[in-house]
């Protein structure tokens, strides 16, 4: 009952938003996750589930130019084959926060190509992955995306570029260690 209440009242706000201009999404994805630097070819992650929603806010009546805020919840497992005997098996999750310029083109009624860039933030959870496997929380950098919308459906493109040093060692440590992530990801426009 309670998830029905959730999905009835998300619905009566995303059609009041609509009416505004206002785009809310919901998405899920899949994300190939990369690490960039110094120890990179000992670190081997696989790929990251995705969640999340997000909205179309427009900026100028009539002009097809948007700002895209989008909270999302991505989870992903590392192997650190820097560990003696036997590489260590990792998992880190973060609450992503991108803040992208979209610049919408119509074809048609129904089809529209987005194309934005913007910053992003990131924190990341999870006790072994920061304690033992020297993750940092904070991840921040460059945001890329491109999506289609099909009427209400949408499929996008994202690459996130990371650009602070993710992983921590000690103060001798000269590495840098960056978080990349190319994702493929569906959607449903409210």
């Amino acid at each position: 009952m309670k998830k029905l209440l959730l999905v009835v009242l998300v619905c009566l706000c995303g059609s009041g938003a609509s009416a505004q201009g206002y785009r809310p999404y919901l998405t899920v994805g899949k994300e190939s996750v990369k690490f960039q630097g110094g120890y990179s070819d000992l670190l081997d992650p696989g790929s990251a589930f995705k969640i999340g929603a997000g909205c179309y806010v427009p900026l100028i009546n009539d002009v097809e130019f948007y700002i895209v805020p989008e909270l999302s919840y991505s989870s992903f497992k590392f192997e650190d084959h820097d560990w003696i005997p036997r590489a260590q098996t990792f998992r880190y999750s973060q609450i992503h926060l991108p803040i992208v310029a979209d610049y919408c083109i119509k074809f048609t009624d129904m089809v529209t190509l987005d194309l934005g860039t913007g910053p992003f933030v990131s924190y990341g959870f999870g006790k072994d992955a920061i304690d033992k496997g020297h993750m940092g929380h904070w991840n921040t950098g460059v945001a890329l995306r491109a999506s289609l919308r099909v009427y209400f459906l949408k499929v996008g493109f994202s690459y996130d570029i990371g650009l602070v040093d993710i992983r921590r060692y000690g103060t001798y440590d000269d590495s840098k260690e960056r978080l990349s992530m190319l994702g493929l990801s569906f959607g449903i426009c409210i």
